[in-house]
């Protein structure tokens, strides 16, 4: 028995088949509109599956695009977004979103179409203004944060409100207010400015800025010397304090205006900028402008004890050896800071107005600083200024005490001073006053403050002559340490080689 013949198909799926292909006529034609005429069968027929190819590419594509913009509906800028893919010059004419495209119909004759097109003037496409150009794609850097803190611009997310502040912190940094007399801008006298850059605080570092200016202003009296050296050893190694900078270099300033007669807290207030200036981990040269001001007036201030008779000279030594530290670790980056505190020092030093103990921290800072500066700006004045030395430093004479030669000794008496105020022989002496304590007393410290001075210029100029006479002895040792350093290196891998050859 046969098997029945197949089935034929469908009229439908015979027209989709020839849908799917492009046809050669087509392609004659699009020939024809560039000027290519006559073009023969078996040409289109070759390239007519090409350009099937290609077009299904670009639909390809564009439907791609289509999907990742999250549409359903096919656009031209999906399709010109294929073409540019390719390198190919996109459609122009039919943007999208346009609407339909008015045709007309050729008049006579029915079936044929075309797109009615206006005359323009092309002085009014001239005078016309032109659109605005597109943004270009770039790129624009911020700062998310400077030294841990988040400046205030719209790029960056607005700050956290600050009610979680502690007071006396939030006030240490508050918004400045603008003086009553500052006008303009429609703000009134007594208005808040809002702060460049808003410091937020966690509560950690918080209670850690509360404990450590507290021990501070102890001064690690008594019980607390082990705390303060422990805030102090903190300061100097701890690498999260990029946020509380600002604050320890406010809180330095204010402190030593404040202390300037709490000799034991002006020692721990130079401890903790010797500590911050230390710390690796902390970029304190953006302070140095704010911080030294308070190191050379512990160097030169007129008055750094509640007595003359404290030991504020090694305060004055201590404060010079941070100075020194300064110019040392940040000289390289600021050539400008070492020249400008030694003409601070040395206007301090030459001012004959001022008090020895100013002279003796300008002394100091300046030998603190090594003997090229002492050589270049202490020995050129050292005559003029031990002119002014000079005459403080004889003792004055003892109270009840006299160095006269008598009746007859001529023009060089001096009056005797009674102790007991009358009696014996010296009756007719005046009583010794309260004025005339003080004086001596005033005397004998401009006394004391004068040989300190001259111990430290002693001192200064001794290292610098020092350093002088053994600078050849140091070129020699500089120059023979290598070869001494080779032949011991050439003596240890001999030895190695004989212990080995042995075992």
């Amino acid at each position: 028995m046969n098997a029945p013949p197949p089935p034929k198909a469908s009229s439908s799926h015979d027209d989709s088949t020839h849908l799917d292909h492009y046809p050669p006529a087509s392609v004659k034609v699009i020939a024809e509109t560039v000027g290519i005429e006559n073009l023969s069968d078996e040409v289109a027929r070759a390239l007519a599956p090409d350009v099937e190819y290609r077009l299904r590419e670009v639909i390809q594509d564009a439907c791609k695009f289509m999907r990742h913009s999250k549409r359903a509906q096919l656009s031209t800028e999906d399709v010109n977004s294929s073409l540019r893919l390719r390198n190919v010059e996109s459609l122009y004419g039919f943007p999208a979103g346009a609407g339909p495209i008015a045709f007309a119909e050729v008049p006579g004759q029915p079936g044929l179409f075309y797109q009615e097109q206006t005359e323009i003037e092309l002085k009014d496409v001239l005078a016309s203004k032109l659109p605005r150009p597109p943004v270009a794609v770039n790129v624009v850097p911020h700062w998310l944060a400077v030294e841990g803190v988040q400046p205030l611009i719209p790029e960056n997310p607005a700050p956290l409100p600050t009610h979680s502040l502690r007071p006396d912190i939030h006030d240490l940094f508050r918004a400045p207010v603008v003086p009553a007399h500052v006008g303009g801008g429609g703000a009134g006298p007594g208005s808040v400015m809002q702060a460049v850059v808003a410091h937020e605080l966690s509560k950690e570092l918080q209670l850690y800025f509360d404990r450590i200016t507290a021990v501070i202003r102890g001064a690690g009296a008594g019980i607390e010397a082990p705390l303060l050296r422990a805030a102090l050893a903190s300061l100097a190694t701890d690498a999260g304090l990029h946020q509380l900078m600002p604050y320890f270099v406010q809180f330095v300033q204010e402190e030593v205006a404040k202390s300037l007669k709490n000799l034991a807290r002006l020692r721990a207030l130079v401890c903790t900028v010797h500590s911050l200036v230390s710390n690796p981990a902390i970029h304190a040269e953006l302070y140095l402008h704010h911080l030294m001001p308070s190191v050379v007036t512990c160097m030169v201030a007129k008055r750094l004890s509640a007595s003359p008779t404290e030991d504020h000279w090694s305060l004055r030594i201590q404060a010079a050896g941070t100075m020194a530290l300064v110019c040392r670790k940040f000289g390289g980056a600021y050539p400008t800071i070492q020249p400008r505190i030694t003409r601070t020092l040395l206007r301090a030093m030459l001012d004959a107005g001022k008090p020895l103990p100013t002279h003796f921290g300008a002394i100091s800072g300046l030998s603190a600083l090594g003997p090229r500066v002492v050589r270049l700006l202490i020995l050129p004045n050292l005559k003029q200024y031990l002119e002014v030395l000079e005459p403080h430093m004889e003792p004055p004479p003892p109270l009840g005490s006299s160095s006269g030669g008598g009746g007859g000794g001529g023009g060089n008496e001096r009056t005797v001073i009674d102790i007991g105020g009358g009696g014996g022989g010296g009756g007719d002496q005046p009583p010794l006053t309260e004025d005339d304590r003080a004086k001596h007393r005033a005397a004998m410290q401009r006394h004391v403050e004068a040989c300190k001075t001259h111990d430290a210029l002693k001192q200064a100029v001794g290292l610098c002559l020092h350093a002088t006479l053994t600078a050849p002895q140091r070129a020699e040792r500089d120059r023979v340490e290598p070869e001494r350093r080779a032949e011991r290196q050439r003596a240890a891998a001999a030895h190695a080689k004989a212990s080995s050859e042995l075992a």
